[in-house]
């Protein structure tokens, strides 16, 4: 295929199950990845129900500061995903907009603990692209538009907004 980048979904849950098996994997899937010339976007995905309960948010702490000692200084880690989609498929605006401040709050976390390695937020709009981009280092968003022309015209609109924020944008 070709590929340079992967882009890999990571489930707080295996942390939880066990950690050391989920650093062994984890090391051994970007070491692998850099040995082939890949570098690895690890994407969390954490338990659905407490992305709008802020009163757990904290409890992600020590996962997350024990995944970026784990993984930031190996070379294969191209940059952090902090969540996948948290503006998905029509949700009720409450919750759509509790999992986009989850979102932002897990970036700042992560910047928080791992000041090298860019954070980006993978949306499935570019609204709520553009409502978090002050969050991230990377804009990204997945389109699953229907038509080539809806397609070009949400990447024009990413664009746009790249370059008046001055970042790279991924779709």
């Amino acid at each position: 295929l070709e590929l340079n980048q992967v882009r890999v979904m990571i489930p707080i849950a295996a942390w939880d199950a066990n950690k050391t098996a989920f650093r062994r994997a984890l090391t051994d899937l970007l070491r692998a990845a850099q040995a082939r010339g890949m570098g690895v976007m690890p994407t969390l995905q954490y338990h659905r129900d407490e992305m709008a309960d802020e009163s757990t948010w904290p409890k992600y702490r020590d996962a997350i500061a024990d995944l970026v000692a784990t993984l930031r200084n190996e070379p294969g880690l191209f940059a952090w995903d902090v969540q996948n989609e948290p503006d998905c498929c029509n949700l009720p605006e409450a919750v759509r907009s509790a999992r986009i401040k989850h979102a932002i709050y897990m970036a700042k976390l992560f910047h928080e603990l791992d000041p090298v390695t860019p954070v980006t937020i993978g949306f499935t709009y570019v609204p709520g692209m553009i409502e978090a981009g002050d969050a991230v280092d990377i804009l990204s968003f997945h389109d699953y538009s229907t038509t080539r022309a809806v397609i070009d015209a949400h990447i024009d609109e990413a664009k746009a907004y790249a370059a008046k924020a001055g970042k790279p944008v991924l779709v």
